[in-house]
This record gives structure tokens, sequence and C-alpha cells, in this order.
């Protein structure tokens, strides 16, 4: 075994060591928290793939080169921002451009 399947496993012994030293009445919310961790990280990888996409996609269109400096731009100023109703509004408005997919 390497050093990171033994991280691994000790990680999963404190994991279910913490589990075991919970009272009874918490373990449905601890499931709960646990399942919106492993969704937030399904959604957070989805993204991530869905964002490089529409940068390749950028990057390969035949778009004129200041158009697609501007959309360039708006995409990294987008990718700073933390909140994600800003995020929606702005995707809605990239979507309505005929010359971008996304």
């Amino acid at each position: 075994m390497n050093n990171s399947q033994i991280k691994s496993i000790k990680e999963c012994l404190d994991l279910l060591s913490e589990i075991e030293q919970t009272s009874e009445e918490y373990i449905p919310e601890l499931l709960r928290i646990v399942r919106l961790l492993r969704q937030s990280m399904i959604a957070k990888q989805t993204s991530i793939t869905a964002w490089d996409h529409a940068i390749n996609q950028l990057n390969n269109s035949n778009l004129n080169q200041e158009k697609q400096e501007r959309f360039h731009e708006l995409f990294q100023s987008w990718s700073e921002l933390d909140d994600e109703n800003e995020q929606k509004a702005t995707l809605k408005i990239i979507e309505s451009l005929e010359v971008v997919s996304i």
C-alpha cells in the first residue's frame, strides 16, 4: 500500500469513529449533511466541466478577436463571482446570444 491509500484508509476509519461517537438522535442530520456534501461535490465537478467546455468552445470559435476577448473577459469575471444568482443571470444573457452555444 502506498501513502495515499494508507491515508485514505485512516481517514475512513476516523470518519467511522466519529459516526460511532455521534448520538443516535443526530444520525439523520449527519446523513443529510453527508449527502448534501456529496451532491455539492458532484454539482461542482459538473460545473467545472461545463465551464471548461464553454471556454474551449469560445477559444475555438470563429468570432472576431475583439468579441472573443470580450467574451473571455466576461467569463473570467463570471468565474470569480460567488453569487449563484448572478451567475445564472449572466448565463441567461450569454445563452441569448446567437453566436455562442453553451
